[in-house]
């Protein structure tokens, strides 16, 4: 009789890296329903429903178990933010009384970089999101300043590192403190760099607030240079209201 490709194996005591439990396929067609332990060699570590676990050799289990298999053990990053500005004052024109009135021009150029920190190979390809967010001076609320995307696959051949960047942003403050005490304008506010696989989970992010990972799935799809508070919810740009 063939041996199955599924044998009963002795304990192994390792953490569960995968909660879920999902079927796996022997190459014989017999069924397993259990959660993904951990690899040992060449041979996953799977429990079952009664908590027993087993060794099985990864040339016993279907193409797509293997894959899960390569897929739940993701590389880390180290992943960096960048913003690069210079400074700007426009030119005055032959109506204004006062260069005060003039605002200053910020150009920002925002990027990330991504490297493996973690040890092994991870053939998949990546997804990295990109999304940096201003704040309204003297206002309460934020702007979507920039959004940029990449796809890339850590090799050796590319140092499994990978950095991207978006076109130039232009913030402008005004100053008007010399009649109503006060600026107006935008300035930096913060960023979110998401990673994710082929089946579009997050397997590492970076963020200079955890707010805004909540907020994942508005900034996909938030229109560029629009105002929101920080529940997501659009708002307006904070009117000027000075007495003079």
């Amino acid at each position: 009789m063939a041996d199955s490709p599924i044998p009963e194996e002795p304990q192994w005591e390792e953490d569960v890296v995968e909660d879920k439990v999902r079927a796996w396929t022997g190459t014989d067609g017999k069924i397993l329903e259990a959660e993904f332990v951990t690899v040992i060699g060449d041979k996953a570590v799977l429990k079952d429903a009664s908590g027993r676990q087993r060794k099985i050799p990864l040339s016993r289990l279907s193409d797509e178990d293997r894959l899960f298999i390569e897929l739940a053990k993701p590389p880390k990053f180290n992943i960096g933010f960048s913003k690069k500005s210079s400074k700007r004052t426009l030119d005055e024109g032959p109506f204004v009384m006062d260069s005060r009135w003039l605002p200053r021009i910020y150009d920002y150029v925002f990027g990330a970089k991504l490297k493996q920190t973690s040890v092994g190979e991870y053939n998949h390809e990546l997804h990295v999101e990109l999304f940096v967010v201003g704040e309204e001076i003297d206002g309460d609320n934020y702007i979507l300043l920039d959004r940029q995307e990449s796809s890339f696959t850590p090799t050796k051949d590319n140092g499994r590192f990978h950095e991207l960047y978006g076109d130039k942003v232009m913030l402008e403050v005004r100053d008007w403190s010399f009649f109503a005490d006060m600026y107006r304008g935008e300035k930096y506010g913060g960023y979110l760099v998401v990673v994710t696989d082929s089946r579009g989970e997050i397997i590492d992010y970076g963020a200079s607030h955890k707010w805004l990972l909540g907020l994942l799935g508005t900034l996909r799809e938030f229109p560029l240079g629009k105002h929101f508070d920080k529940t997501g919810t659009r708002t307006y740009p904070p009117s000027l209201n000075c007495w003079y």
